[in-house]
């Protein structure tokens, strides 16, 4: 009997060390990781010097984006000629693996513009970053981007992703995941990256909060796979969205004379056909809608305004057509539409299709019709 019980005691004291043990598991697991919350990518002679906005509590092992505040959140500077050795880098400042999969927001400095997109992207696929994760230039520093002080308890890159993901909501960015921007380089096409701008007045105190800034997307670049980079504005950003069926509604100022209504266009829709006219391709675009006039000044009619409306989207139209031409790239897949709709003229182009893709002829109508609820 008295060696039944120790034979019990035994047993029971092995399942508790073993429950015991498997709880410390995930905790040891989780102090042995740096969590990275956004990263940013600055120039340095020879290479990088990356920012890893660190989120310091919580389980990076989730694998979805981590809601830190900022009272959690610390930046850390790596240098290193690539950025597996910035990665490395910080491995040896920490001690700790380092963990990339909870990256929320990635942010290029504009000094790295004309380098490779490709290659920062080859890099965070491999590292298991979430393919949705956001891809931004900044003007300045992308260590003072990631680095800005805040009055609100958040992180700096989710207030920066909501400024992202509200802009291409507005149709005033386009979007910039990584899984959109491999899709288009694989495919040959540009693709409109936001650049982050944030702004303080001149002689203002250094020591300033993110809420004491503008901030915002004002601008993009048009980056190639072949290296060409371009700046657009926002309105050729709109124009390019407009014109790419990307965007399913769009918030627009209208001026009427020395007045301004606010329209909220929504329901977009995109018709789209090419031909050969003379010898060149003619892109041939309607655009339909419903418009709903937000705001209206006194003494202005509901129709004035949809009229001014459909005026302003036309002009959107061209001027981002006028940038994507000039920038030489085929923005809009005419050269994909010419191979399938006009294969003999497609074959006849052979390497100069691209080339006739953008020097394309474009018609636009726009119909919008106003809102019934």
């Amino acid at each position: 009997m008295q060696r039944y019980i120790k034979r019990l005691v035994l047993i029971i004291s092995a399942v508790a060390a073993s429950v015991l043990l498997s709880a410390c598991g995930p905790i040891t697991e989780v102090q042995r990781r740096v969590v990275v919350h956004a990263v940013g990518i600055d120039e340095h002679p020879g290479g990088y010097e990356v920012s890893y906005q660190i989120f310091s509590g919580g389980d990076g092992s989730s694998g979805g984006p981590v809601d830190a505040s900022e009272s959690t959140v610390v930046t850390l500077l790596a240098q290193g000629r690539s950025l597996y050795e910035t990665e490395e880098s910080l491995r040896l400042q920490t001690g700790k693996e380092v963990f990339l999969g909870d990256t929320e927001l990635i942010v290029i400095s504009e000094d790295l513009k004309d380098e490779p997109l490709d290659s920062f992207l080859e890099y965070f696929r491999r590292s298991d970053v979430y393919l949705g994760t956001n891809v931004v230039y900044c003007r300045g520093k992308a260590k003072d981007t990631i680095g800005a002080k805040l009055n609100q308890n958040s992180a700096t890159a989710i207030l920066l992703r909501g400024v992202i993901e509200s802009a291409a909501e507005a149709g005033r960015a386009c979007s910039s995941r990584i899984i959109a921007i491999s899709n288009a380089l694989e495919a040959d096409e540009a693709i409109a990256l936001p650049i982050l701008t944030l702004e303080k007045e001149d002689g203002e105190d250094e020591d300033q909060s993110l809420t004491d800034l503008t901030v915002g997307v004002f601008g993009s670049l048009l980056v190639s796979g072949d290296g060409k980079r371009v700046e657009l504005d926002e309105n050729e950003v709109m124009g390019i969205r407009l014109l790419r069926a990307d965007a399913a509604e769009m918030s627009l100022e209208i001026g009427i004379g020395e007045k301004t209504a606010g329209v909220r266009l929504e329901e977009l829709r995109l018709a789209r056909r090419v031909e050969i006219r003379g010898g060149r391709p003619v892109l041939k675009l309607t655009i339909g809608g419903q418009c709903s006039v937000m705001y209206r000044p006194p003494e202005t009619e509901e129709g004035e305004i949809i009229e001014a409306a459909e005026r302003q989207v036309l002009a959107l139209c061209e001027s981002a057509y006028r940038a994507a031409r000039d920038s030489g790239e085929d923005v809009f897949s005419v050269g994909r539409m010419l191979r399938k709709y006009e294969p003999e003229f497609a074959e006849a182009a052979g390497k100069g299709l691209k080339e006739a893709a953008n020097g394309a002829e474009i018609e636009v109508l726009c119909d919008l019709s106003k809102y019934s609820p």
